[in-house]
């Protein structure tokens, strides 16, 4: 099985709306800055709404799938009373540059597609930048939650390789039973200590919560913070939003609380190897500036800022992990989980620098004057993509093992977040 496509999600949603007209509606909420109309199909009837966003990282595939399988949950009345608002992609301009990566069958095939936009043209995060920038997607998301007032908000997302966690703006007790129990009959490791979520209190194994405004909640490297960005438009109602994360390739060295053994030796190591892959690629970017597209509307031109403000977050994170350094700051709880996490930043982060700076030549600029670095890139990155796999012996998780657990975990909190905060 495949991921659905953007161009799949939407088809079947046509077909749901036009076979269902009395409980399901397709509206268009917005359109993305390339004018691509962003869709919502509503699921039931009732006075109570829940909001599931898909895609607002089109590097991530799995939402699209889990969409529909929550529409078809929805039209089977598991739910009577709530209505089920579905974003079918937030994204779809980012989409559209990731397409081939839905049908991929290593990681190496996944990076060879790759594209990751830069934060201020992510939808959830350009608002929660220094320099707050609401992009249309961002303006229709937050008009879409403040017409219907979801009592909670659940945002699709996944992770190439580690664990499943979810992280709440706000505590849902219960949430963790079912993540913990779907995650096992899965085989999918619980990711215990993820960076995203570095200073997120855990009230359960895989389950962080957002700490208060003003205290430190991401790695020093991000300028995002989370308090701005659109996951927290739903407390104006009342709401919660629930961010729930699964792997692609899963690697049980991300579940393990067992303490590191040398963990300041590891946070070097790391900070070295980040620096020495970053060095490397951004040797590359240089070299290759002369081929790149020039600054305007060219969709191109969003891959070539991506490369660079993935290359400026490298060294920030770097220093951030060194304990020689003095942008340091003491990491909390240092266990196996902590230091994979970090492993998994420092092989994963120059490596999509250099496989979006690849894509860029293979399609932008292939010509004979970049043929001996196009193929010194392609070796690069197979060799990166080998060693990242391998160190934590990572193992496939099925496309519908991931849609079943994402929908088990959003089914869960919807259940949740209705029993502790939904108009009655």
């Amino acid at each position: 099985m495949n991921y659905p496509t953007p161009a799949d999600v939407t088809r079947t949603a046509k077909a749901l709306a036009t076979r269902h007209p009395d409980r399901c509606r397709l509206t268009t909420i917005g359109h993305s800055r390339r004018g691509t109309p962003l869709r919502m199909l509503s699921v039931g009837r009732g006075p109570r709404h829940a909001l599931v966003v898909a895609g607002a990282h089109p590097n991530e595939y799995v939402g699209g799938g889990t969409l529909l399988a929550l529409a078809h949950r929805a039209l089977a009345s598991e739910h009577p009373g709530t209505v089920w608002h579905l974003v079918l992609c937030l994204d779809p301009d980012g989409a559209r540059l990731n397409e081939g990566g839905h049908h991929a069958a290593t990681l190496l095939d996944q990076y060879r597609h790759f594209f990751r936009p830069a934060p201020d043209e992510q939808p959830e995060w350009a608002p929660a930048l220094p320099r707050p920038r609401y992009l249309p997607e961002s303006r229709a998301l937050l008009d879409v939650i403040r017409r219907i007032r979801p009592y909670v908000q659940i945002t699709l997302h996944s992770t190439d390789i580690g664990g499943t966690f979810a992280q709440l703006t706000r505590d849902v007790p219960g949430l963790d039973r079912t993540l913990t129990t779907s995650a096992e009959r899965l085989s999918i490791p619980v990711e215990n200590a993820p960076l995203d979520a570095l200073h997120w209190p855990a009230t359960a194994p895989g389950v962080f919560v957002l700490p208060p405004p003003g205290a430190p909640e991401r790695p020093t490297a991000f300028p995002e913070n989370a308090h701005h960005s659109t996951w927290l438009a739903p407390h104006a109602y009342g709401g919660v939003t629930a961010v729930i994360e699964v792997p692609v390739w899963a690697a049980p060295r991300f579940a393990d609380l067992t303490p590191d053994p040398a963990p300041e030796q590891r946070l070097r190591h790391w900070a070295e190897r980040l620096r020495a892959h970053t060095h490397t690629t951004r040797t590359h970017y240089e070299r290759a500036r002369p081929h790149l597209p020039p600054p305007g509307p060219d969709p191109a031109f969003s891959i070539r800022r991506a490369i660079a403000e993935t290359l400026r977050v490298c060294g920030a994170l770097a220093d951030s992990w060194d304990p020689a350094h003095p942008t340091y700051t003491p990491l909390p709880d240092l266990t196996r989980a902590r230091t994979a996490s970090i492993e998994g930043f420092a092989r994963r982060t120059p490596l999509r620098a250099a496989a979006m700076l690849l894509r860029l030549l293979d399609e932008h600029a292939p010509t004979p004057a970049t043929a001996p670095q196009r193929t010194e890139l392609e070796a690069l990155i197979t060799r990166w993509c080998a060693a990242y796999s391998a160190s934590f012996t990572a193992t496939w998780v099925p496309v519908d093992h991931q849609i079943e657990h994402q929908v088990n975990v959003t089914t869960a909190a919807v259940e949740a977040a209705e029993g502790h905060l939904a108009p009655s």
